[in-house]
């Protein structure tokens, strides 16, 4: 849960403070929605991080955790340059480039955290896991929102936010650096211990069995819906994220602080709903049923929106229901998206889901000057609350596909744990 704060972090600095202190300095809404496409892109390369991961570790120190202490080290590095850039105006290219390598190093921590969530989480635990990881990953989104809208200036700028946010990832490197992935490794390079059974019985040594057996993963017909709904359902999201700061700020009229406020509490209230009711909810109604409910409700949403996107009170209202929402859709998402990762390269089966739902989102924010040429905010709305419909025909096809292969297959325990 720390562990996806920390990567939550930079993501309220990166895709809601800089943003609306974009719009406040008079960007438009199209370079915004260029620069959140080209931040977003690192996700999208999360099959390779994950090829990556499963190839290569080193065993001593755990099977993703050396990948994670890395991963952090980078996340903050980049976080410094990102902290010594000039004004937007000057040099909003760099500002995405800077961006693209914070998201890069976030990515590997992300696929270092979800391979070893996969590796030790018993099939139980998935959905409760995954309400408090995405919880804290939205509650570390929300607070660097928050601080970093006090902590941007339009006189000093951005510097002081990044530093704050690299701080704060360095204090959660700690844990990994403290904890060990399991009992008998080495803590540290130069400590004692040894790699676990386990560790050395899962790790691939050899390319051509990993590639054949991600290819054939995937092109199970249940990965391939499952794959189709993700896509579609975060290019809902993406379309959002990239039209919001520069309606709330330069149509409706918010102040730049009173928006990252007021979308930094959306957060809040989406990390609290993932900690203490979204993973009891999918455990209780099961993860479609749950999933689908979110879909739909966001379908409603956006088409409310459609109406009523002008008015202030209206739009504040939409970023609270929109954030418990996409919570649950994520958190349901994650779960699925486990359930079907299975076996030696069940890591990099899951990257490949992840990586399309961040293509997805990318792909989403690309779109916002199309769509808008197609009629304004009014046809974004409309088209996040189709993208919405569609998605949820996608998962349901895939969780009744991969239902009925378990059902006909004869599976190993630790195929079936996995």
């Amino acid at each position: 849960m720390l562990l996806y704060a920390a990567q939550g972090a930079p993501e309220g600095l990166l895709y809601i403070a800089i943003p609306a202190w974009f719009a406040a300095q008079g960007i438009s809404a199209e370079a915004i929605a260029g620069y959140v496409a080209i931040i977003l892109l690192p996700w999208s390369f999360k099959l390779f991080n994950g090829v990556l991961m499963d190839r290569f570790t080193w065993a001593p120190m755990g099977r993703k955790r050396p990948w994670l202490i890395l991963a952090q080290l980078l996340l903050i590095a980049s976080l410094i340059w990102f902290s010594g850039l000039s004004s937007p105006g000057e040099a909003l290219p760099w500002f995405a480039i800077a961006g693209f390598a914070v998201n890069f190093a976030g990515a590997f921590q992300d696929v270092a955290i979800d391979g070893m969530a996969i590796d030790i989480l018993g099939e139980h635990e998935r959905a409760s896991a995954n309400g408090l990881m995405w919880g804290g990953k939205t509650l570390g989104t929300a607070g660097f929102a928050f601080l970093s809208g006090k902590l941007i200036s339009d006189e000093t700028g951005h510097g002081v936010a990044a530093i704050a946010t690299a701080i704060f990832v360095g204090l959660v490197m700690l844990l990994p650096l403290l904890l060990r992935e399991r009992a008998g490794e080495k803590l540290l390079p130069w400590t004692a211990g040894q790699a676990a059974p386990v560790t050395k019985e899962r790790q691939l040594t050899r390319w051509w069995p990993l590639l054949r057996n991600v290819v054939s993963a995937m092109l199970r017909p249940a990965s391939l819906a499952l794959g189709a709904g993700i896509l579609i359902a975060f290019a809902a999201y993406g379309l959002k994220t990239a039209f919001s700061p520069t309606l709330a700020v330069q149509e409706i009229g918010w102040e730049r602080e009173i928006f990252t406020n007021r979308d930094a509490t959306a957060d809040l209230v989406g990390g609290l709903f993932g900690i203490f009711v979204s993973g009891w909810l999918a455990d209780r109604v099961g993860p479609m049923t749950a999933l689908g409910g979110a879909l739909a409700g966001m379908a409603v949403l956006n088409g409310t929106g459609v109406l009523f996107w002008e008015e202030g009170s209206f739009y504040f209202a939409y970023l609270l229901v929109y954030s418990v929402f996409f919570v649950l859709m994520s958190v349901c998402t994650y779960a699925i998206a486990m359930g079907q990762s299975r076996g030696t390269v069940a890591a990099t089966h899951f990257s490949i889901f992840m990586a399309l739902l961040n293509l997805g989102t990318s792909f989403g924010a690309s779109r916002l000057e199309q769509v808008r040429g197609m009629g304004g905010y009014e046809a974004a709305f409309a088209i996040c609350a189709g993208l919405s419909v569609i998605a949820v025909g996608a998962y349901l096809l895939s969780v009744r596909l991969d239902q009925h292969k378990t059902s006909s297959s004869i599976l190993g325990d630790e195929e079936m744990r996995l």
